[in-house]
């Protein structure tokens, strides 16, 4: 290059092209710019991006260039700053604070595919107290051997708090790890009524389900129907096929597994 004029003048061509074309190109109207922008907000410690539609994503703590980088890694857009609406503040505030949300007002990312749009959307109906595992999840999605998918889609879940990925566990027991750490994971499930402690018991004798002597009915250990049942009839379970071979069905509420 130090020595070759031809390759020199090339390279001072080349770039006398680019910037002219950066001088011509018209800066995108603002309507545009919009379109391809979320608004965001300030929930107490969370930082939260929406849209008209309802919440985009959620993060907890962090300084707000990170939720910037974390947001536009994930989306692709950027952030506008802007009010959040009362509707939607209250979700945010019920479900950090244990109350939970019945009705989730969520924009669901339209680049999300089929299975992650129904293993988020599942998520929405397990019961404020209650858990589920990974593996019931990959099942009601009519993918029972997606079980490592389903793990990855929550912790990717971009409104967590909302979209309960904490009330999932794993099928070992226990309540397993979380996007910003197990600490708090278990802090929310006690919040919400989940005996965290009685999980971790459980977990520690391989008991995955209990059993109603009278009933004959079987659930996960902290379905709402499960909890009723008396200390002197509770049947523990450490398999499906145990409970099926000894005359107990599945609950129909909770749906432990297949009958």
């Amino acid at each position: 290059m130090e020595t070759c004029r031809s390759c020199n003048a090339s390279v001072h061509d080349v770039g006398t092209l680019a910037h002219t074309i950066k001088a011509i190109a018209p800066a995108p109207p603002r309507s545009c710019r919009d379109a391809l922008a979320d608004s965001y907000d300030r929930v107490g410690e969370v930082w939260v991006a929406f849209s008209d539609s309802g919440l985009r994503m959620l993060h907890r703590g962090g300084s707000f260039e990170e939720f910037r980088a974390l947001h536009a890694e994930r989306t692709g857009r950027t952030l506008k700053s802007a009010t959040l609406s009362d509707k939607l503040r209250k979700q945010v505030v019920a479900a950090t604070s244990g109350e939970g949300v019945d009705k989730p007002q969520v924009d669901w990312r339209a680049d999300a595919t089929p299975l992650e749009r129904a293993v988020l959307e599942t998520l929405t109906r397990i019961p404020r107290g209650e858990v589920r595992t990974y593996e019931w999840v990959a099942r009601q999605v009519g993918r029972p051997r997606a079980t490592r998918a389903v793990g990855s889609i929550c912790a990717k879940n971009s409104v967590p708090f909302v979209v309960p990925c904490h009330r999932v566990v794993p099928s070992t027991g226990g309540v397993g790890q979380y996007a910003f750490g197990s600490a708090v994971k278990r802090d929310l499930l006690r919040r919400e009524g989940v005996d965290v402690d009685a999980l971790d018991s459980l977990a520690k004798q391989r008991v995955r389900y209990i059993g109603s002597r009278t009933t004959k009915i079987v659930c996960f250990p902290t379905c709402k129907d499960a909890r009723r049942i008396r200390e002197d009839n509770r049947v523990p379970f450490h398999a499906a096929g145990e409970a099926l071979e000894k005359g107990f069905r599945p609950c129909l509420r909770c749906k432990p597994f297949a009958a």
